[in-house]
């Protein structure tokens, strides 16, 4: 019994040393989240107290550095930007008229090929064989018929047998006309000039009407495609400008839609536009365009950089320069704004022509705080 009373107190006094350590370890871990939380206030108010006194002292000759531009009249352009794809304005596949068997391939992947070129050959060698028996039948009806017209012409015979002649003759011409044709069947053509893409046949190898041997693309005439949204559709026409640029290959050109449809596909909600494309080296069919289809443009705005633009209260604004007593600072001028187009955004009250505009540096500018303003960067020598 002795024994036992002796194992429940050791027990207890185990278990109130484990409870002691738990408790002394909950409250170090709260006076540090105290102690995170007075640091943070501190340095909220720190922060403070330097701008406060980045205004007010008198003393301070220079201020934070930023770069500005000066607030002018321009062109300014806003853009719908979409993307799409290059395409061959003409891409096509030449295949056989007739079946039959593949005697000769005539081209290469890579060839340049002009419309109606002969690029395989198939077995025709049947039409040959009857070709060759109406030749010898035409030359004997031509000579009957040269020898019946001589007779004719001298009065002798009748005119029954010099019109049978000339009959006989005129049919077969018809028929060696005809089987010409048949053989020229016989021979896969390319249907446009260009480059071929693709052979897709051998010698040996079976043709039929329909199946694609060739691929032949004419990379002289390039255009875009793209499907535009619905919501575009009173925006866009025929004619507008357009810049398209080509990401992989980090080129850009300028064209003119040279087709808006008038139709909205149902499934999808889009409508299709074209844009040719002038000849530039590097663009190859499927490659991924990205359109800016001018939508807006003002020959008269004021605009500046749309990351300058910052919010407070609801309100937009920018910081702009003053001078006193050659002393420079930041000031807010609360501004309205248009479009949006390529980085930057038109400006349609809040700043005049002349205003210098911080545009690098902005951030963390506080209303009257001093400024230093970097020297402007040296025109590049043309």
């Amino acid at each position: 019994m002795k024994s036992i009373k002796l194992l429940s107190l050791a027990t207890a006094i185990a278990l109130s040393a484990c409870g002691g350590k738990k408790d002394n370890l909950s409250q170090k871990r709260a006076e540090l989240e105290k102690l995170k939380s007075e640091i943070a206030k501190l340095q909220t108010q720190a922060k403070k107290l330097e701008n406060e006194i980045a205004v007010l002292d008198p003393k301070k000759e220079s201020g934070k550095l930023v770069e500005t531009e000066n607030a002018a009249v321009g062109l300014f352009n806003s853009y719908l930007n979409i993307n799409g794809k290059a395409d061959a304005d003409e891409s096509t596949i030449a295949t056989a008229q007739v079946p039959s068997t593949v005697t000769s391939v005539l081209v290469k992947p890579g060839d340049r090929v002009g419309k109606g070129q002969a690029l395989a050959y198939l077995d025709n060698a049947t039409l040959k064989q009857s070709r060759a028996q109406i030749e010898s039948q035409l030359a004997f009806a031509n000579t009957l018929f040269l020898k019946q017209k001589r007779l004719w012409e001298q009065g002798v015979g009748t005119e029954v047998q010099f019109l049978s002649a000339k009959n006989q003759k005129d049919a077969l011409e018809k028929n060696l006309a005809t089987l010409d044709a048949q053989i020229a069947m016989y021979i896969v053509k390319s249907p446009i000039s260009g480059t071929v893409e693709s052979v897709d046949t051998k010698i040996g190898q079976i043709a039929s009407p329909g199946m694609p041997l060739f691929k032949v693309v004419n990379l002289s005439n390039l255009k875009v495609v793209a499907d535009v949204a619905e919501s575009y559709s009173s925006k866009i026409k025929t004619g507008d400008k357009v810049f398209v640029s080509f990401p992989d290959i980090a080129k850009k050109v300028e064209a003119k839609i040279t087709f808006a449809s008038k139709l909205i596909d149902p499934l999808n909600r889009t409508f299709h536009v074209e844009i040719s494309l002038p000849q530039t080296e590097g663009i190859k069919p499927n490659m991924i365009a990205n359109l800016q289809i001018v939508d807006y443009t003002n020959s008269k705005a004021i605009a500046v950089p749309t990351n300058c633009i910052q919010t407070a209260e609801d309100q937009k604004y920018v910081v702009i320069v003053t001078t006193e007593n050659g002393k420079t600072f930041a000031k807010r001028a609360t501004v309205s704004t248009g479009h949006t187009g390529d980085e930057r955004t038109e400006i349609l009250s809040g700043i005049n022509i002349g205003d210098q505009i911080v545009v690098n540096g902005y951030q963390e500018l506080i209303d009257g705080q001093q400024i230093t303003l970097a020297a402007p960067a040296e025109e590049p020598k043309k």
